[in-house]
């Protein structure tokens, strides 16, 4: 059986990846996703996330390479256009991204690609969920500013934690949302001929009562 490398550091995608059964080995890609340019949102995870397993792969010439990319993206508005927002780079970052989701509807989209490097098959999807945050009153919103835990979060926040009593929707994929949607990772990995041990209809369920967070890593 071939090795399973997830390229990501991220805590919640291995606790995902733990979850369904897959044994594996982290090895963040490092890639530079600034290489990326679009405006497209879909377009942009799927290649980051495809960029980020074939960085990987090239250390590993048998295996099985999972990269994974999420961006929150507040849709184009009259006389606005749409905008794709990652992690906040520092707290004056954090401030502008937070004043434009707190009180909207915005999307959350996460790409996801596998990669066999002994064959260099690929195959990327993504998936997407919906939130809404109410408004937050001034001292609210400082508050969660100055802690900082916005810190290392696609869009500042996790859907869960600090953020959680501030949402009032949650639509559409929640493991998307929290950055590795488990039916499009189980499907991946079955094109890749390695099937899963866990259901993902019964994962999904299983994390709508533990919302781990959403990050972009």
């Amino acid at each position: 059986m071939q090795q399973i490398i997830l390229a990501s550091g991220s805590p919640r995608r291995q606790e995902i990846l733990e979850k369904l059964g897959v044994e594996f080995e982290v090895v963040e890609s490092g890639y530079d996703e600034s290489k990326i340019k679009t405006d497209d949102p879909v377009e942009l995870v799927e290649e980051l996330a495809l960029q980020k397993a074939l960085s990987v792969s090239e250390l590993y010439p048998d295996a099985l390479i999972i990269g994974g990319d999420t961006v929150v993206y507040l849709p184009a508005q009259t006389g606005v256009a749409g905008e794709i927002l990652g992690k906040p780079k520092d707290k004056k970052d954090a401030r502008e991204m937070l004043r434009k989701l707190f009180g909207t509807t915005h999307t959350v989209v996460t790409g996801v690609a596998v990669v066999n490097s002994l064959t260099g098959d690929q195959v990327v999807g993504h998936e997407e969920g919906f939130v809404r945050f109410r408004e937050l009153t001034e001292s609210e919103f400082e508050k969660y500013v100055e802690s900082e835990i916005w810190d290392g979060f696609a869009g500042g926040y996790a859907i869960q934690g600090a953020a959680a009593p501030y949402v009032i929707d949650q639509t559409g994929s929640l493991s998307a949302i929290i950055g590795f949607p488990i039916a499009l990772v189980a499907d991946l990995l079955e094109q890749m001929g390695f099937g899963v041990e866990v259901s993902p209809e019964e994962l999904e369920l299983e994390i709508r009562d533990q919302k781990i967070g959403i990050e972009g890593q």
